[in-house]
């Protein structure tokens, strides 16, 4: 069983479908609007003290859901189309980067969110944390193998695009079409076997003297800029 921690993330899993078993709830908070929609749905709420929630995490926020764990999608699941948009991480071992980045995914409706089965964070209470909730309406497809993944992604007409520190400057690249975004790892970037898989690598310019953004960060400024070209609204 999964656990959903802080008011927001375990507001919006209870105005979605996610299946919450129970709420741990602290004495004297002011809940008002979790407790009423707990209550319609019919969702067994306990209150204890807040040394309780303690033990589970310090940004509880006074409130603690236990949920059904969210489920994997497959690649089979996913459906293709000229307006296709994923993304696709590669090593990103930081719950908190891929909690954030799945919620640029989900403000931006992006298809899914690609992660490999190995070397790569997986869906912890951390990720739906950071996530804000969003987690619950995003797609994650968990994979054995991302180069052969990013090869069915091409059989498929899907423009793979990496972000890379020695790519093109991204606001200057035709970046229209059906894509995946490839991101790296955190420090490294992502490997060289999936560069060489990549039909352009781009990169966001920089007027400052770090060298490189967060990759949560980077994710939404890249994924902001590929809708913008498609003048979306």
């Amino acid at each position: 069983m999964d656990m959903v921690l802080g008011r927001r993330a375990v507001m919006e899993v209870l105005k979605s479908s996610g299946k919450i078993n129970k709420l741990l709830v602290a004495k004297n908070s002011k809940l008002e609007e979790i407790l009423k929609i707990a209550h319609e749905k019919k969702i067994l709420v306990s209150k204890v003290e807040k040394r309780v929630l303690d033990r589970f995490g310090e940004k509880h926020q006074g409130v603690i859901a236990f949920i059904s764990p969210k489920e994997y999608k497959k690649f089979e699941d996913l459906r293709f189309s000229e307006d296709s948009f994923f993304i696709v991480l590669d090593r990103i071992k930081d719950p908190g980067n891929l909690g954030a980045i799945i919620r640029s995914c989900e403000f931006f409706n992006l298809d899914a969110v690609i992660i490999p089965k190995r070397n790569s964070a997986k869906i912890t209470e951390i990720v739906w944390k950071s996530s804000a909730g969003a987690l619950e309406h995003v797609n994650v497809v968990l994979v054995d193998n991302l180069s052969k993944t990013i090869e069915k992604l091409k059989e498929k007409k899907i423009w793979i695009i990496g972000a890379d520190i020695n790519g093109e400057r991204c606001f200057e690249k035709n970046l229209r079409g059906p894509v995946a975004l490839i991101l790296g790892e955190e420090q490294k970037g992502m490997r060289d076997i999936l560069k060489r898989k990549c039909d352009l690598l781009i990169k966001i310019p920089r007027r400052g003297n770090i060298e490189s953004l967060n990759v949560s960060t980077a994710a939404g400024i890249l994924i902001y800029e590929i809708l913008r070209q498609r003048n979306f609204e």
